[in-house]
């Protein structure tokens, strides 16, 4: 399933497409493995989540030979992406990347997330990609940044 992380993938090979209602399954278990895997803050994660957690979002599958290997989820009337996932073998390969120039050129306003400070990779993930830090909710649970991109500024 997927390739090694030694092995780089043609961007040109990275299908971006709105999430159909067959993908919802597929989805839902590498949103819930993710967050059993890294979010250890999540009491009791469910498959049902992923539906509550994109409600009302506009939800886009990336897909490299049928296989799909992330999503992004981006609240389109604040221009927020609230969720990126990108399978493990996947990474490093401009899934990541394609899908947040997805969301960039989805946005009406200036995109912004949020990032758990602990999330080191990500948040060197956004800083590479010009988002600039403009607010840190340190008492939050988790503790968490909120990046901007200031592009459409």
């Amino acid at each position: 399933m997927g390739v090694e992380n030694n092995l780089q993938v043609n961007t040109h090979d990275i299908k971006l497409r709105a999430m159909q209602s067959e993908d919802q399954a597929e989805l839902a278990q590498l949103y819930l493995t993710t967050r059993k895997n890294h979010f250890s803050w999540v009491d009791n994660p469910k498959l049902s989540d992923f539906d509550y957690a994109t409600t009302g979002e506009h939800v886009q599958v990336a897909v490299i030979q049928n296989e799909i290997v992330g999503f992004a989820s981006l609240s389109e009337w604040d221009s927020f992406l609230h969720l990126l996932f990108v399978k493990t073998n996947w990474q490093n390969n401009g899934v990541g990347k394609a899908l947040l120039n997805w969301a960039r050129t989805s946005s009406h306003l200036p995109l912004e997330l949020k990032v758990v400070q602990a999330n080191q990779a990500a948040r060197r993930f956004y800083d590479r990609e010009g988002f600039k830090v403009i607010a840190y909710a340190n008492y939050a649970n988790p503790t968490n940044v909120t990046y901007r991109d200031d592009r459409k500024s």
